[in-house]
């Protein structure tokens, strides 16, 4: 996110409102520059996270809002017992994440998908995670419901944010109709809501929210 703070320092609205509109649906050239941007920028959040959380030694990981596949290779990498999955409602992302994946497609599938209606089977998934893009959900109760409908009992979802003050975030959600920043606090009580016991880890603005879904 910080190629935000640098595009609205630059004050060219029209040029951060097409920004935060590849963020949240990436297309065409701009998108794949963006996905590029994120499959990078993305490493340090994802890393400390990914340490926040029990993975599975072997099993079925979902990540949910997949983007450029990033955080797909690099789960894959760190869990050579593990599938690695991926669905995002972007096919540019789709298309993105699956040549970053190629060499492990036969551990990996990518798909095109709504996070409000997941294409998956119930209790499908041991583990899933949601990197940078719940922002973005239209219901995010209703979508972390969704997540626990294909984890299986006892399973867990990781949610990854790198901005947690809605204040200092407002120039992003202003530019970007649909956009929420939550707090820590707020993704707790959502997890909660949709059914999951939670811990909250921080540091600085970044937030790991791990839900276990009950038995």
């Amino acid at each position: 996110m910080e190629t935000i703070a640098a595009l609205h320092s630059m004050e060219e609205p029209r040029m951060l409102k097409a920004f935060l509109e590849n963020c949240k649906r990436p297309q065409g050239g701009f998108g794949r520059l963006i996905l590029r941007g994120m499959n990078n920028g993305h490493g340090p959040v994802a890393g400390w996270a990914f340490d926040r959380m029990e993975w599975p030694v072997n099993g079925r990981i979902l990540d949910i809002g997949c983007g450029g596949g990033g955080n797909i290779a690099r789960l894959l990498r760190r869990l050579p017992g593990c599938r690695v999955d991926g669905v995002d409602y972007s096919g540019e992302s789709v298309a993105v994440s699956r040549r970053v994946n190629a060499r492990q497609a036969d551990r990996c599938r990518v798909v095109r998908g709504d996070v409000m209606a997941l294409p998956f089977a119930d209790a499908s998934y041991d583990a899933a995670l949601a990197v940078e893009t719940v922002y973005f959900w239209p219901d995010l109760t209703a979508g972390l419901r969704e997540a626990a409908r294909v984890l299986r009992p006892g399973g867990a979802l990781l949610v990854v944010t790198e901005m947690s003050d809605p204040q200092k975030g407002a120039v992003w959600s202003h530019n970007c109709p649909g956009m929420t920043i939550y707090t820590p606090a707020q993704l707790r009580a959502a997890l909660e809501a949709a059914g999951f016991s939670v811990t909250v880890y921080t540091k600085g603005v970044w937030t790991a929210a791990v839900g276990q879904k009950q038995n």
